[in-house]
């Protein structure tokens, strides 16, 4: 019995160590109401066959403390039969709690109720290589907070995606985005990405308390932004950072009126946070 027991420990214990590491934690709402109610009971499976693709996939090799918490909404649109499959047209969304997140309106895509959703396939398929581009994105952006630009094997595979996209039978869309993804990787908007590790070291010392060292990092992340400014006033993904965090930037600097005077000024859409914070 001694042994018996072993050996099934040995089993169970191989079995969850070949399990892969859940890196992306998704949720996903699908809204269909806009379509018939029998291509709507065609899709009642798909918000759970969308979250298995992303929440049963190793998607890095490293291993992290915790899963990066992420949720996706979409809206289908319409549905076209066109030869032998569906067609459809959606808008989606997906944001991570760190603040990552893209929108996106010009998603098409073919897809049999019940179909498995594979990670493997060689030629470009719309739907779960559209997926994909949007795990890379969310992945660059997360790893770009752990270490200067650790996210940029991530970002060149989106660019690999998106210029398979736009060669595709399914092309709407791909330039569009392709664009978009050359805008964060651009060089205007590099010093975002290389003060993201500062940003969260800093939230992390405010978190401890530690109000000191959070400003040190603070300072460092201003003067990152303040060179994108300098190159590209309207930088939208410096928009989307502040949209996420600017609260974070007026708790590290409670009653620091300099700073936050600053932060007003590179930040316009949020003074009045900014401003209550003056005098705390």
């Amino acid at each position: 019995m001694k042994y018996y027991i072993i050996i099934m420990l040995v089993f169970l214990c191989s079995l969850i160590c070949s399990l892969p590491a859940q890196v992306l934690h998704v949720t996903v709402e699908v809204d269909y109401k806009h379509l018939p109610l029998n291509e709507q009971q065609y899709l009642k499976d798909f918000a759970g066959a969308v979250e298995d693709y992303f929440n049963n996939y190793a998607w890095t090799e490293d291993e992290y403390e915790s899963d990066i918490e992420v949720s996706i909404y979409m809206i289908i649109e319409t549905v076209q039969q066109k030869s032998f499959e569906k067609i459809y047209k959606a808008q989606f969304q997906i944001k991570s709690v760190s603040g990552e997140g893209f929108y996106d309106k010009e998603w098409e895509f073919p897809y049999q109720p019940g179909a498995a959703l594979d990670h493997n396939k060689t030629q470009f398929d719309a739907l779960t290589h559209f997926l994909d581009y949007y795990a890379a994105l969310i992945l660059a952006g997360e790893l770009d907070s752990y270490g200067e630009l650790l996210g940029t094997p991530y970002y060149n595979n989106a660019q690999d995606i998106a210029n398979r996209g736009i060669l595709s039978q399914y092309s709407r869309g791909w330039n569009t985005r392709l664009q978009e993804l050359q805008k964060i990787t651009h060089s205007y908007t590099l010093p975002l990405r290389e003060a993201k590790p500062n940003f969260f070291e800093a939230a992390y010392q405010l978190q401890q308390g530690k109000l000191k060292e959070a400003r040190t990092y603070g300072l460092k992340v201003i003067e990152n932004i303040e060179k994108v400014l300098h190159q590209q006033p309207n930088n939208k993904y410096l928009k989307m950072f502040f949209d996420a965090h600017y609260q974070t930037f007026a708790e590290i600097f409670r009653g620091d009126q300099q700073t936050l005077d600053l932060l007003m000024r590179v930040d316009s859409p949020h003074r009045d946070t900014y401003q209550e914070m003056m005098n705390q």
